[in-house]
């Protein structure tokens, strides 16, 4: 019996060793390597991080990008408003066998014509063309400041992402701490008689459990933080501090969200501009079935010459014009099929917009009810987070005094520990739903900020 406790109590000193190498380690990786963003010299705040992104951030710069071709495309020699103007030349050698109209077997022709031509009536199409182009123009920035505000969300979401793994770390490196004293206390009290070998074990059980979860907290921190390297376009390894506190607008009302969403929100806008698109569709479908009414204009130089003779030596001027008319009696019934799908088109559009409606004033009421339902959590947190910290203040003062069990003091540890944690993810969740309300009323970004023209 004695060689057995003997036995044990060597097994139990080994344990405590391995959990106090552990231990020692951990401690030494945080005196030489901190982990946390507190201890960066640098602080990025979340203005910063947004600004930064608009100006180095690759999906936001390839959506100015298209957006300013939508732009160019605003042209109205792009909808044929225009002449068109060509210079033409030729020169054309023949030998003949037989003599030509001009007496001669083998001659050269050469020309140079100055030709202009403009459509004076094609139905109105090239007008409902430039109006489509205007349109489009419109559709390029909705649709660039819908990607660009696409990757604002997903930098705040890191952004914040990164500040709740930060204060996770720090509430581990707590726990840790907390768990390491435990241990230590359990083991002089050990050695003086004061505590059983039982109470050794769970605190060295447990302050294995809290490096373990230190360890996870270390990496989701590191995770987090390249995810927003990524999206900034910086060095992957870039460290940095970031703000933990956050703010929120109390102005924010349900009615003037619904209101303005209406109005700005990017995606609805892209829906409802589709509308005109297809308007205009129809509208140059029609005009197909009117006549073309066309005039031409030319002046140019000709000259034939016996022979090889590509000179222009002698060349004679003329001037042309003429009307044309040009008027489609049938084609396979192309046109007719051409209009009839337009205003089907023009349906499907209309019926998209009013779904695109309802979904936006869904959108908007479960956003507003679940921002509202985070911050009463949040609420409720903050006071649960009090108590807490209240009720383990008290039970480490009992424990200390040998008037509380070990595993009474770790449900105490472990409740400020899910308060903490709880509260720390609600107040960034309640922040990043805000950030999406703002996005509905179209306060997310500037309309210079999605041109490029201006910065945070």
């Amino acid at each position: 019996m004695q060689k057995t406790q003997r036995v044990m109590k060597k097994r139990g000193n080994h344990g405590f060793s391995c959990v106090s190498t552990l231990l020692g380690g951990i401690v030494m990786f945080l005196s030489v390597f901190p982990v946390t963003p507190l201890s960066a010299a640098e602080l990025l705040t979340f203005e910063d991080a947004v600004a930064e992104a608009l100006s180095s951030n690759q999906d936001i710069q390839v959506a100015r990008g298209e957006e300013q071709i939508s732009s160019n495309n605003v042209n109205i020699g792009n909808a044929g408003l225009l002449p068109k103007i060509d210079l033409v030349g030729s020169m054309n050698y023949q030998d003949n066998e037989q003599p030509s109209t001009s007496g001669l077997t083998e001659f050269t022709s050469t020309s140079a014509t100055l030709q202009a031509s403009y459509t004076l009536f094609d139905g109105f199409g090239n007008i409902y063309t430039f109006r489509k182009l205007k349109s489009a123009g419109r559709l390029g920035r909705f649709l660039a400041r819908n990607a660009i505000e696409n990757v604002i969300l997903e930098v705040s979401e890191a952004y914040y992402a990164l500040a709740d793994a930060a204060e996770q770390l720090a509430v581990a490196e707590e726990a840790l701490a907390i768990s390491g004293d435990r241990l230590k206390r359990a083991r002089l009290r050990s050695e003086y008689g004061q505590a059983n070998t039982l109470e050794v074990l769970s605190a060295s059980v447990d302050a294995n459990t809290d490096s373990v979860v230190w360890k996870d907290a270390v990496l989701s921190m590191e995770n987090a933080n390249r995810a927003l390297n990524f999206l900034l376009s910086r060095p992957i390894d870039s460290s940095y501090a970031v703000e933990s506190e956050v703010s929120f607008d109390k102005s924010l009302k349900k009615e003037e969200l619904l209101r303005n969403a209406k109005q700005l929100f990017s995606s609805y806008l892209i829906v409802r501009e589709s509308v005109k698109q297809a308007e205009y569709d129809l509208d140059i479908a029609r005009s197909d079935f009117f006549p073309e009414l066309g005039v031409q204009a030319g002046y140019g130089f000709g000259n034939t010459a016996a022979g090889f003779d590509p000179g222009t030596d002698d060349l004679s001027g003329n001037f042309s014009t003429a009307l044309t008319l040009n008027f489609n009696l049938f084609n396979g019934f192309q046109t007719s099929i051409k209009n009839q799908n337009a205003r089907i088109e023009l349906h499907n559009s209309k019926l998209l917009e009013q779904k695109a409606l309802n979904e936006l004033e869904k959108q908007v009421a479960d956003t507003w009810q679940e921002y509202l339902n985070a911050l009463d959590i949040l609420e409720f947190l903050k006071k649960n987070l009090e108590t807490a910290e209240l009720n383990f203040r008290r039970s480490k003062e009992l424990y200390v005094l040998g008037q509380l069990t070990t595993t009474t003091f770790r449900e105490a540890q472990l409740n400020l520990i899910n308060e903490q944690k709880s509260i720390a993810s609600a107040r960034y969740d309640a922040k990043i739903l805000e950030l999406k309300l703002k996005r509905f009323a179209g306060k997310l970004v500037t309309e210079e900020e999605v041109t490029g023209n201006n910065s945070r």
